[in-house]
Formats: structure tokens, C-alpha cells, sequence
């Protein structure tokens, strides 16, 4: 027989999966806990209560972290709204509100300010409100944090499978 060439598989060791799911568990909680303290930045200075919500998971094709809130006026300030009319909630009621405002907050920007109503006092049987411009909080977070979550849930894998004896650059 000739030159002969013999190739061994090579079995690396078993990828510890524990230490990975609770590795990547961590992270996530990390990131969420961080992503949260954005939402809440936006709404520091309101009077109005917003509770955001903070879920991870590892089902569905990887890990994933959820926050946001069901709270329908942080919705309306978030989304904008439309030029609408506002009317009294009582049949010939009145419309008593304050003749200047300055908003807690400012389309673009995570976080809040002190904002201001106070001057004149004006009363109408209705008013046309010419609608909020969105601030897009949600579009904003997500653009900070995309690519930093996928980063770091990339970094972690990587440093379990070194753990796991996996030589992974």
C-alpha cells in the first residue's frame, strides 16, 4: 500500500448548558434592569404613575428582553396624537386651564424635565387641541440598545464555550 493519510474525529467536550443558560439569564437581567432605567428617565418628572415591565426569555429562538407598559397616557406621549377637539365631561361644563405650558418632555430625547403651567388662567366651553408630537422613547431605547444586546448575549456564548474548554475566539 502507498502514502496512506488517516483523519481522527475530534470530540470537543460537552458545551455546559447550565452554565450558559444561567450565564445568558444574568446578562439579560442586566441588560433589562438597564433598558428600564431608560424608560423610567422619561418619566421621572411626571405627576401621572407609569410602571414599565421588564421580561426575559430564552424560548423562541434566543434570548430576548421585553420592557414597556401598558399605560395608556404614556402611549399618547410616546406615539403622539392627532389634532383632536376636548370638551368638558359635564353638559355646559367649563375648560379651566392654565394660559402657559412648557412640556416634561422633548420629542428624541430619554428623559424628563420640569416643565411649567401656570400664567392666566383661561376658561372655554371647548378647545382644539392641535395634538403632541411623538416622542418616540420606545423607537429611541431600542436604537441605543439593539446592537448592544446582541453584542453582549454574543460575548457571553463566546465566554461559555471557553469555559466549556471550547476554544472560541
Amino acid at each position: 500500500m502507498g502514502n496512506l493519510v488517516v483523519f481522527k474525529g475530534i470530540k470537543p467536550s460537552r458545551l455546559k448548558d447550565d452554565a450558559l443558560r444561567l450565564a445568558l439569564l444574568n446578562a439579560m437581567r442586566r441588560e433589562a434592569t438597564a433598558i428600564k432605567k431608560d424608560f423610567d428617565a422619561t418619566v421621572k418628572t411626571w405627576d401621572h404613575s407609569v410602571k414599565f415591565e421588564q421580561v426575559i426569555s430564552l424560548a423562541g429562538g434566543g434570548p430576548q428582553v421585553l420592557v414597556g407598559t401598558d399605560d395608556e397616557v404614556y402611549r399618547y406621549v410616546d406615539e403622539g396624537t392627532k389634532p383632536h377637539d376636548i370638551v368638558p365631561k359635564k353638559p355646559g361644563g367649563i375648560l379651566v386651564f392654565p394660559g402657559t405650558f412648557t412640556s416634561k418632555t422633548v420629542p428624541g430625547v430619554i428623559g424628563s424635565r420640569a416643565g411649567y403651567k401656570g400664567g392666566e388662567i383661561i376658561k372655554r366651553p371647548r378647545v382644539h387641541h392641535p395634538g403632541t408630537k411623538a416622542r418616540r422613547f420606545t423607537e429611541i431605547i431600542k436604537g441605543k440598545w439593539e446592537k448592544r444586546f446582541k453584542s453582549d448575549m454574543e460575548d457571553v456564548m463566546k465566554a461559555a464555550a471557553r469555559d466549556s474548554g471550547h476554544g472560541v475566539k
